[in-house]
């Protein structure tokens, strides 16, 4: 998550079967008709995360008996947008905050398409922002993450990357907030802003910055690629047991997603996930189909059934959100080691 995009077009295959799922607040979210849901990846649909969004999307459907579409384009997003209006699918869930697709995404809702937000939220109207977890529980158990390593005492510093998505902003400013309540023993050396290239120069600044902070002895990487940086920093420096780090694990980063799990094993990092893909891609089409079929939301818990259970909705932000984070430590890696 938080990605720039690299890729090329791909459509994967739609699918149905028939079998409804009850709620607590409503009745059966079974449709009344064949709708069609779409899919449209921020990212390229070969990557880890976006694949697991499609299998819980595709086990939505097949639940659901509706039919499922998952495209993405880098190059012609609104062209892509625009082929899914003409087709008069019943339903666009999207992620990324992407403002330039403001105006596309307004012709979604114009055309009477509903529009929904899938893991990132979208800069634009949606009817439902199908969410990974609170913003602050996610910073939180970042916060925690670290502070359990630091034995809740010591300087540390957050890195986030130049144009970040807007909620990595929001984490940052729930973190500092948060330690400084939850662990006073903890100082705040610094919020640093590195490119985001995920390159050695990178590297070579948070070691810079490392040895310019002798007394530093946390690093937060508020995004996925900044989480890799400061793991490698800390793993390159030979600061392991000296300098601990927590990060942002969502999302791919090109090739480097193999050194995840030795990361987490090394003791450089513990990876922070702000919740299962697979789960939120059933959830975003479950959530489409419930609307699709005349319900509407209300604040409260609803009974998803299924791989889901309880979810809540929140009606401030209309955020149907999915559940708590997941910290990737020593003594789980193994068993979450594929996700990696």
């Amino acid at each position: 998550m938080f990605r720039r995009t690299i890729g090329v077009t791909v459509v994967v295959v739609a699918l149905a079967a028939a079998v409804g799922l009850v709620l607590i607040g409503g009745s059966s979210g079974a449709a009344t008709r064949k709708y069609t849901v779409a899919y449209v990846a921020p990212e390229p649909l070969d990557g880890q995360m976006e694949q697991a969004m499609v299998r819980g999307g595709r086990a939505a459907a097949k639940a659901l008996g509706v039919r499922y579409v998952a495209a993405e384009s880098q190059f012609d997003t609104e062209g892509l947008i625009r082929s899914l209006i003409a087709r008069h699918v019943d339903a666009i869930a999207t992620g990324g905050y992407n403002p330039a697709l403001r105006p596309i995404l307004a012709k979604v809702r114009a055309a009477g398409i509903l529009l929904l937000s899938s893991g990132d939220d979208i800069a634009a109207g949606r009817s439902v922002w199908v969410n990974f977890s609170n913003p602050a529980a996610y910073a939180e158990a970042l916060a925690d993450a670290l502070a359990s390593q630091m034995g809740g005492r010591g300087e540390y510093a957050i890195f986030g990357e130049q144009g970040q998505f807007p909620i990595a902003s929001e984490w940052e400013r729930l973190i500092k907030a948060y330690v400084a309540k939850a662990y006073p023993q903890m100082k705040l050396d610094g919020v640093v802003t590195e490119t985001g290239a995920g390159d050695p120069a990178e590297v070579a600044a948070v070691k810079a910055y490392i040895a310019a902070h002798p007394h530093l002895r946390g690093l937060i990487g508020a995004v996925p690629t900044e989480a890799i940086m400061v793991a490698e920093a800390i793993t390159e420096a030979h600061l392991i047991g000296r300098v601990f780090s927590a990060g942002n694990g969502d999302g791919e980063f090109g090739t480097r997603t193999d050194f995840k799990p030795a990361f987490v094993r090394s003791g450089a990092t513990e990876f922070v996930y702000v919740g299962d893909p697979v789960k939120i891609g059933y959830l975003s089409v479950w959530a489409a189909d419930y609307l699709l079929s005349g319900h509407r939301f209300r604040p409260g818990a609803y009974n998803v059934g299924g791989p889901i259970g309880l979810v809540w909705y929140h009606a401030s932000r209309q955020e149907l959100r999915l559940g708590q984070p997941l910290t990737i430590t020593k003594a789980n890696v193994d068993l979450h080691a594929k996700g990696l």
